[in-house]
């Protein structure tokens, strides 16, 4: 039997007048893989918070288990500019260097990571600096709140991959519905307040719970029709005296079928996402040429060639820090390209959401009142508050500050905001952020049906696959055109993560090394990398003996064992050879890697 990990007993908690959680109980064991769904503002995060210690329940306890390690990723912690990477994870977990490097590896952290600090690199790669950091402490219950929304899609996949084999208990929020499917083996919702568990995985609950619905109001039916049959016979003989006794019985039979039918609530209203179509003429909607994006003298990416037809679907894909946002700003406008020409059709009406937008709602303003300052001023009252039930605002929430939405609900209203214009160009970064699955899935929809251009950037594979006819990806400094689908990109990418994201990249576009040589180098990579294989059982098992003759040493510490100290000795000198053999072979392939990239670039 699994041994508990944390145990959930009657918890409540309440914001105002709102009943975020209800009573909730349940009980989280080894192992478990945990997809935590619900609407936004559910009370998802409010449950991560209450166990991960940063806000109080109402009522109720949070208890966890002797055995349980938490590991919890510190989405905010700034990371330290004046040390390098590799010491301030030697210094977070108290691990020695070649362990570090070896689960650093994991999430593709090459030589040249470990050697900057950490603060210097790009958004994806400290986050994977963060997940590394978190799971050198070697926890065996995670809790990741929405990790997707931080994650490039590389990252994403290193991430999967390690969940999928994690031998750990993980409850997981996230939005990306393919991403919850592939890792999660439990699935929890949180709707109306109350907790509802089930064992399989996301898909399988809904078809349950779509099941379940059906066979209850079939059930229902059935009661309802047997009880309609029941009256008919009391409403004609109630009053005569013959039959009074058995009208009697028929009405207590009655009451019996009606506490039999099963209370069930009314649907959750839907988020219904209208956008309105721009009448459509075919012809190129925007012309990218000799272009070079970036800020200042610092050039983020350039030789950019590309070309945009007006109604196409599209997404630029590419690790975080390459220049997806910076190359969005450039087409919208915002910023100037450092060299080279974007010229648009010239009846092209731009509409740009920003993935930190939030910065645009000001404290203390309410729902209607952002949505009626972000209008466009012929904007009629009728159309502001249908824009407004479309994305689930309505009644009392358009007098809800901004200040106490969920992310989810920030989200939707900024989305709303930039929506209430007719724009005929949609640029779109990170839309689905914070978003819950049924929004995200509803906006992609919306956006296929919309006949004008969009453009977007989103690592949501639902989202993204639904959406987009073309994948551009940045990648070496430029922008390319992907030749398939988003699903083959997607695949492409996960063999790309599973034999080594820097041998893929030197397969594809290096030039200058004979096709041997390349192939020669890649043997030797691969000879290193089982040598660390070999290398690393050992160790597991001389770390084994080691600890089992401490052990020895604490339980009988008046029992001298020269036999037991000499062998002591002996593992603590073996241990340190394998561990300079190890990072021998890694020396090795950082450097022919290296020289593959080299070769690359040059």
């Amino acid at each position: 039997m699994a041994h508990p990990l944390v145990e959930g007993r009657n918890l409540r908690k309440s914001y105002g007048l709102q009943v975020v959680l209800d009573d909730l109980s349940f009980l989280i064991t080894e192992k478990q893989k945990i997809a935590l769904i619900g609407r936004n503002g559910a009370g998802k995060s409010t449950l991560l918070k209450i166990l991960m210690g940063d806000e109080q329940a109402d009522g109720g306890t949070a208890m966890f288990y002797p055995l349980a390690r938490v590991g919890v990723v510190q989405q905010h912690e700034i990371l330290p500019l004046d040390e390098s990477t590799l010491i301030y994870l030697e210094n977070k977990s108290e691990k020695p260097e070649w362990v570090v490097r070896k689960q650093a590896s994991l999430f593709g952290l090459k030589a040249d990571h470990l050697e900057k600090p950490p603060g210097h690199l790009s958004g994806g790669y400290q986050m994977r600096v963060k997940l590394v950091a978190m799971l050198l402490n070697e926890p065996n219950l995670l809790f990741l709140d929405e990790p997707v929304n931080y994650l490039d899609l590389q990252t994403l996949l290193f991430l999967e991959r390690f969940l999928q084999s994690y031998n750990g208990a993980f409850v997981l929020a996230a939005h990306d519905r393919t991403f919850l499917q592939n890792t999660c083996t439990h699935t929890y919702e949180i709707e109306r307040g109350k907790l509802a568990s089930y064992k399989g995985t996301i898909q399988e609950y809904f078809a349950y719970k779509e099941n379940q619905l059906e066979l209850q109001m079939s059930a229902n039916k059935k009661l309802a029709r047997d009880i309609a049959h029941q009256q008919e016979f009391v409403d004609r003989f109630r009053y005569k005296a013959t039959m009074a006794t058995r009208a009697q019985s028929k009405i207590k039979h009655i009451e019996k079928l009606r506490s039999k039918i099963s209370h069930i609530n009314s649907a959750l209203a839907t988020t219904r996402i209208s956008i309105p179509s721009p009448s459509f003429v075919a012809g190129t909607a925007v012309r990218a040429q000799h272009l070079s994006i970036g800020y200042g003298e610092v050039v983020v990416a350039d030789r950019i060639e590309f070309e945009l037809q007006r109604g196409q679907k599209a997404v630029i894909a590419g690790e975080n820090g390459r220049g997806k946002s910076t190359l969005l700003k450039t087409l919208a406008g915002r910023i100037e390209p450092l060299t080279g020409t974007v010229k648009w059709w010239h009846k092209a009406d731009i509409g740009y959401y920003d993935q930190k937008t939030e910065t645009s709602l000001i404290p203390g303003e309410t729902v209607i009142r952002y949505l009626t300052r972000m209008a466009p001023s012929n904007a009629s009252g009728e159309r502001i508050l249908m824009m407004a039930g479309n994305f689930l605002f309505r009644n009392d929430d358009l007098d809800k500050p901004t200040s106490v939405l969920s992310g989810g609900e920030r989200a939707r209203l900024c989305l709303a905001g930039v929506l209430l214009h007719e724009h005929n160009v949609l640029l779109l970064d990170e839309p689905t952020n914070h978003l819950d699955v049924e929004t995200t899935e509803a906006l992609a929809m919306a956006l296929k049906q919309y006949e004008g251009t969009v453009l977007v950037i989103s690592h949501s594979r639902t989202f993204v696959d639904t959406l987009v006819d073309t994948v551009f990806e940045i990648r070496n400094g430029t922008l390319r055109k992907f030749l398939g689908s988003y699903q083959d990109y997607v695949d492409d990418l996960a063999d790309l993560t599973e034999s080594s994201l820097e041998e893929r990249d030197v397969l594809q576009e290096q030039a200058g090394l004979s096709s041997e040589v390349r192939a020669e180098m890649h043997t030797r990579i691969k000879e290193h990398q089982r040598s660390q294989d070999r290398l690393d059982k050992q160790l597991k098992e001389l770390d084994r003996e080691k600890s089992s003759i401490l052990a020895y040493f604490f339980e009988n510490p008046t029992d001298y064992s020269p036999v037991k100290s000499q062998r002591l000795d002996e593992l603590t000198q073996e241990l340190s050879q394998l561990e300079k053999r190890w990072l021998h072979d890694q020396e090795q392939i950082d450097g022919l890697r290296l020289k593959l990239e080299q070769n690359s670039s040059s």
